[in-house]
């Protein structure tokens, strides 16, 4: 092979290499899962959320009844970590049953993101730069599959729950960047939580924070108050 053929190659390999490299720095890296009981104690709250940013709780799981439930005590994990932070919040029903939650937040110091969208047409300057999944839509409409829906009132629902997870994830990630090293507490609803899809899917394509989603557990006697994986 000729010196030429061979600068050839390597200006191909190298090239074919650029190309591999950034391909794949734009998938986004998966947020991090873990299993929660409310009888987790407050230090093992504290340890799961230390090498967490932003950390995810699904809203229809809330439950306030007591303090010892998990949602309040990831709130005193947040706030013992010290200094500013912020709490995200869907305000999908039930606001009343949350003020005192969400007053208790602001007291401690707690900045409150509303992550509820707006008209279609106010948000578009927002929500540039994201890229849904591959197959995102598909998925989706599996999930209608039993029911007769036209092509048109599916793509009209689809369209909508995906505002509502850009708008989150852009007021989530433009929070973070302006604010590094504060924690974010999001409250949002599990089918926006997946994990290949959804807000933390988003917000990793406009920031490098470390995401948890928090998956809670109902109280098992035999079972360990927290389980955290990958």
């Amino acid at each position: 092979m000729t010196p030429a053929t061979w600068g050839r190659a390597f200006l191909g390999a190298g090239v074919c290499l650029l190309l591999s490299c950034s391909f794949f720095s734009r998938q986004p890296p998966l947020p991090r899962h873990a299993a929660i009981e409310p009888t987790g104690s407050d230090k093992k709250f504290s340890s799961l959320i230390e090498d967490a940013d932003i950390i995810y709780f699904p809203s229809e799981s809330v439950a306030l009844g007591s303090r010892a439930e998990a949602a309040w005590k990831l709130l005193e994990a947040v706030r013992r970590h010290g200094g500013s932070f912020a709490l995200g919040w869907d305000e999908t029903g039930n606001e009343e049953k949350h003020r005192d939650f969400l007053a208790e937040a602001s007291k401690a110091g707690g900045e409150i993101l509303t992550l509820r969208a707006p008209a279609q047409g106010d948000a578009n300057e927002t929500l540039r730069g994201f890229e849904p999944p591959p197959g995102d839509y598909e998925r989706f409409a599996l999930q209608f599959a039993s029911r007769e829906l036209s092509e048109a009132k599916l793509r009209g629902m689809y369209e909508t729950v995906l505002l509502a997870e850009q708008y989150a994830a852009a007021k989530i990630a433009a929070h973070f960047r302006e604010h590094r090293g504060e924690k974010i507490l999001v409250f949002v609803r599990r089918a926006h939580l997946g994990r290949d899809h959804g807000v933390p899917y988003f917000v990793a394509q406009k920031t490098k924070a470390r995401q948890l989603i928090l998956n809670p557990q109902r109280h098992r006697d035999s079972a360990p108050g927290l389980l955290a994986r990958n």
